[in-house]
């Protein structure tokens, strides 16, 4: 009888493990800067980290009222994506730890959806990847956490079907 309390909870642990990282990688470096002396202007002219900025940095950068290369609505589209993916990542956390794989993987789904629209956003405007900039290991490990989520959430909903038939068995 202890064995299924002890995947339930394994199950819950490792389906909310993939959004959380989705949301602490909102402050991990999603860009590097390659081009030191443009990065410290930006950083000096701000006050913001610009040498290695997170999605929250850009936000950051993209508002601040000093800067004067950057259109007012791309500071607004910048921060509702960023917004949409931390609010569906966030959701997708608190269904997996509802036990709700695929409401989860659903939220999931429209997080990468997100990013992958910010991400597209920043390569046609010629953000990252740029002489300026290249992508960051917090862009990637949110890549990473996505899979480990969607996989997680099938593991979770197929174990659960297993565990099922079991009951019915007995």
């Amino acid at each position: 009888m202890n064995e299924p309390h002890a995947k339930v909870w394994a199950h819950r642990l490792s389906l909310a493990a993939g959004p959380l990282i989705e949301i602490i990688a909102l402050f991990l470096p999603y860009a590097v800067a390659k081009d030191m002396e443009y990065a410290t202007y930006v950083t000096d002219e701000t006050g913001m980290n610009a040498i290695n900025p997170s999605m929250v940095d850009f936000i950051r950068i993209y508002m601040s009222s000093d800067i004067e290369f950057v259109a007012g609505g791309q500071a607004y589209l910048t921060l509702g994506i960023t917004v949409a993916i931390g609010v569906f990542a966030l959701l997708a956390f608190l269904f997996a730890m509802l036990r709700k794989p695929i409401a989860a993987m659903v939220f999931d789904v429209l997080s990468m959806l997100a990013f992958a629209l910010q991400n597209y956003d920043f390569s046609d405007r010629g953000v990252v990847p740029s002489d300026t900039f290249a992508w960051g290991w917090g862009m990637y490990l949110y890549v990473v956490a996505f899979i480990l989520t969607v996989a997680c959430a099938i593991w979770t909903m197929i174990d659960r079907r297993r565990m099922r038939k079991q009951a019915a068995a007995a």
